[in-house]
């Protein structure tokens, strides 16, 4: 193990992880594929120790956006299918189909190329109306994307539907039924893998019966959910490294960051910051010590400041990020994605894996 020569660490529960897989394996019953969403990462997780408890979960499929990903995990994981959520520039199809990655076409200039590869596996991402990377969304254009592919060198894997506004039904229902539209003169058995839910819409929708695939993402980690079976796998910790008293009007960090608005300001400086990958959005946020909020009045690279009282010490713990469901409250205050404090960490900060 790495030495830590600072206190400030990501614990990252592995085995709250599998636990987590193998409860959504149970609870939604009927896939042939449970795709477990490793992008970024493992959304900063990082590790194939992180992948390990997924598959030892339950998972039998990997999805991930890089090239580099994808080869990264197929040198551990020779016989599981891995997809790419991200278009591949057509010079690099090659070495996608020599390590037997599934591509993503999402338009009809990648069905061409893909089209000449001969033995690639390629899924097509339908796009349900506001896909990220476009798509056809007339009947014409999909079945000209889909019969270049049909009639190419290339494998056809299956489909999948990413939804973009699950919290509100009838946008995720309008994605289905565009889904159906597009693929209506298709007969979609033939596909070994036909994935429609993710992780927002699996616990809000009942299973389309065209689906075999499920991918799951954020739920895996116990993020962006209700559901109080789901365990956290998550927290970021440091430790108050010293603290300072400041006076009325006195200023603290770049920019005159912060001013004390009354005499005997307690602050303590904490060993993490934006050089970390801990952005300023973090400003004016709680974080916890001693199991109570304290905001955050100023981030620098290395150093970030919090406005506290007599009760904190030095070395009292701080945790920057209690657990995962306190990212939906950091994600109110930074209008960021919910998995984004996460997945923004960089390799500065030290991963402890735990059981």
């Amino acid at each position: 193990m790495t030495q830590l020569y600072r206190p400030t660490q990501a614990i990252i529960d592995l085995g709250a992880i599998e636990k987590n897989v193998t409860y959504i394996t149970k609870k939604y019953q009927g896939y042939q594929y449970y795709m477990g969403v490793v992008k970024a990462d493992c959304y900063g997780y990082r590790g194939h120790q992180v992948v390990d408890a997924i598959l030892k979960g339950g998972a039998n499929a990997l999805a991930v956006s890089l090239i580099e990903e994808g080869l990264d995990l197929r040198q551990d994981y020779q016989d599981t299918p891995i997809l790419l959520f991200t278009p591949v520039p057509k010079n690099y199809l090659d070495v996608c189909c020599q390590h037997h990655l599934i591509v993503t076409i999402a338009t009809y200039a990648q069905a061409l190329h893909a089209s000449q590869v001969d033995g690639l596996e390629v899924m097509i991402r339908v796009n349900g109306g506001s896909d990220i990377l476009g798509g056809p969304t007339s009947f014409d254009q999909f079945k000209a994307l889909y019969e270049v592919l049909k009639h190419g060198k290339c494998h056809i894997k299956g489909m999948y539907l990413h939804s973009y506004n699950a919290f509100t039904k009838a946008d995720t229902e309008a994605e289905y039924q565009k889904f159906y539209e597009l693929t209506q003169d298709i007969d979609l058995s033939q596909f070994e893998i036909i994935s429609i839910e993710s992780s927002l819409t699996l616990p809000r929708y009942q299973k389309l019966p065209i689906a075999n695939c499920c991918r799951m993402g954020n739920i895996m980690y116990g993020i962006e959910t209700e559901d109080p079976n789901l365990l956290s796998t998550f927290c970021l910790k440091s430790q108050v490294l010293s603290t300072l008293v400041m006076q009325k009007d006195q200023y603290i960090a770049y920019d005159h960051a912060y001013q004390a608005t009354q005499d005997n300001t307690k602050i303590a400086t904490v060993p993490i910051g934006f050089g970390d990958g801990f952005a300023k959005s973090n400003i004016g946020r709680n974080v916890y010590i001693n199991q109570r909020p304290y905001p955050i009045v100023a981030i620098t690279m290395d150093i970030t400041h919090i406005l506290v009282d007599d009760d904190v010490k030095e070395n009292d713990v701080v945790e920057l990020i209690a657990n995962t469901h306190h990212l939906d409250e950091i994600a109110t205050h930074t209008h960021g994605a919910t998995e984004e404090p996460i997945s923004a960490l960089n390799q500065r900060v030290a991963r402890l894996y735990i059981q």
